[in-house]
């Protein structure tokens, strides 16, 4: 039993040494590998780095400050790239700036443009304008012009001028579910992966400290009560077996007789019925 016990800690032990040290996690089978300095938030403990989540269906989730979300499909750590979607599909829809604001991100040839609306019939050869296809409908074309050009400049002085949005590049416009590509740089606080490797040692030692508490703390407590019983029921076989001995046994007289066993077995019962 002793050394079945030692097996369980050295099998817990090892366990909980090689799962504290892993500090790589997926939001899904397909997700990719997150890794310091990324985290998912609430499920790996703090360390400095970025926070990830998962969505409900398994997706790997970047919310930056500016209040954007990114769908990660790739991280490339040895170049620092993560590579992401916009989750409807179109990253002009319902947002006029597009800002990755205090991060540690950065997307390269931001620009602002100007949208205008114009009419689908009427056919647009400006190589200063281009066509937005996820804003765009049968009835009618989206086009974006740098906000710096003149209208002048472009064959869009019979569109009508919609608004001006922020930060945007070129292929996140004129290609619709386009894969953008984000760089960044590592947190500044001084921290690197042993921070992380560190932090979720601590962690898994105590972890491992109370799960070594629970196994020996169990066995050693079924230990002392199978003692405990064993004792008892010693004790209570052995009062049984004397009770029995003295009820076998003649008992002398003043005489020095012995008094024949039934009759000694009378006088007890005789003493239990008066009492």
């Amino acid at each position: 039993m002793v050394a079945c016990l030692f097996y369980v800690l050295f099998v817990v032990f090892v366990a909980g040494h090689g799962a504290g040290l892993n500090c790589t996690r997926s939001c899904g089978n397909r997700g990719p590998d997150i890794q310091f300095p990324f985290r998912i938030k609430g499920e790996q403990r703090d360390h400095c780095g970025f926070d990830l989540s998962c969505s409900d269906d398994n997706s790997t989730v970047l919310e930056l400050p500016t209040g954007v979300s990114l769908l990660i499909e790739e991280i490339d750590y040895r170049h620092r790239l993560v590579y992401a979607r916009d989750p409807l599909g179109c990253f002009p829809r319902k947002r006029l700036n597009f800002s990755l604001g205090a991060s540690h991100f950065q997307i390269n040839w931001q620009y602002d443009w100007t949208l205008f609306n114009c009419s689908s019939n009427e056919k647009r050869s400006s190589y200063r304008g281009f066509k937005i296809p996820c804003l765009s409908a049968f009835n009618h074309d989206v086009y974006a012009v740098y906000s710096s050009d003149t209208i002048s400049e472009s064959d869009l002085l019979s569109c009508t001028k919609m608004h001006n949005i922020y930060g945007f590049t070129y292929p996140m416009l004129a290609e619709e579910n386009y894969r953008l590509t984000i760089s960044w740089f590592n947190p500044t606080c001084g921290s690197s992966e042993a921070e992380c490797y560190n932090s979720i040692l601590k962690h898994s030692v105590r972890r491992k400290l109370l799960i070594t508490g629970v196994i020996l703390g169990l066995p050693l407590f079924a230990m002392v009560i199978i003692a405990l019983y064993r004792a008892y029921s010693n004790d209570k076989t052995q009062r049984e077996y004397q009770a029995r001995v003295e009820i076998t046994v003649p008992k002398r007289t003043s005489a020095g007789h012995r008094m024949p066993a039934r009759r000694r077995h009378q006088e007890l019962a005789a003493i239990s019925e008066i009492e």
